[in-house]
């Protein structure tokens, strides 16, 4: 198995289990919390993709992974976390703005979400070789995923 291929495996269940794990567990406890108590917990998750970074570490992944799609993992993970732990010490100290820095922080993370997914998508199908399997309706994931990347 190629080693994109297995990284979007991985990526796409853990999505799943996040999910989960928020409707199932999270929801139902943290509705009852003021907004700033309900945040913390939510933003806590995010405050370790600091790990994320060592992709762009020599070694930490495979060759074939291309370099631009290490770079965007890498950077895009530290800088989320980066501005998770701000929004969670703002709301520690109930700074006058901390939902907008919350607000900052989801509106970024959920660009690198789909930049990482359109990225992902091309390099996948870039390895699919589609005249073995057919072309159906003239429709390949990376000419979807490119026109959001």
């Amino acid at each position: 198995m190629e080693p994109v291929v297995l990284f979007g495996i991985q990526f796409t269940l853990s999505l799943l289990i996040y999910a989960l794990i928020a409707v199932g567990m999270l929801a139902p406890r943290l509705s009852k919390l003021p907004t700033a108590l309900a945040l913390a917990p939510l933003l806590w998750v995010h405050a370790f993709r600091v790990v994320g970074g060592t992709i762009l570490a020599p070694g930490a992944a495979d060759p074939a992974v291309p370099a631009d799609f290490r770079t965007l993992v890498g950077y895009g993970d530290m800088i989320t976390a980066f501005l998770a732990i701000l929004a969670l010490l703002a709301l520690r100290s109930r700074v006058r703005g901390a939902i907008l820095l919350v607000w900052v922080f989801l509106v970024f993370a959920q660009r690198i979400l789909a930049m990482r997914l359109c990225s992902l998508c091309a390099i996948v199908s870039s390895t699919i070789r589609w005249d073995q399997l057919g072309d159906r309706d003239g429709i390949r994931p990376s000419a979807t995923c490119q026109q959001y990347g």
